[in-house]
């Protein structure tokens, strides 16, 4: 049960898995190069993207959460059955 603790606790959390910091900086060096040669216009345009981008990531992220959740727990389940 102490799984089942840690999780209710919100001690478990897959959005909480760390990017490696040289992937960090790397983006944040490419984000920043890129907004330096966008003009005002193309500057909103490429914020807008990136939005749409982060919430569909997000989307993705959860349901590939969601579905990781339910296949261990029908593993757990077969499990049971299973003659040691």
């Amino acid at each position: 049960m102490r799984i089942l603790e840690e999780l209710y606790n919100g001690n478990i959390a897959e959005i909480q898995r760390k990017l490696p910091q040289e992937k960090k900086d790397l983006e944040l060096d490419l984000y920043e190069q890129l907004k330096e040669k966008l003009d005002k216009d193309n500057l909103s345009l490429f914020f807008k993207y990136c939005e749409v981008v982060g919430e569909r990531n997000s989307m993705a992220l959860q349901d590939t959460y969601i579905q990781g959740l339910k296949t261990g727990i029908l593993i757990g389940i077969e499990c049971k059955d299973i003659d040691l």
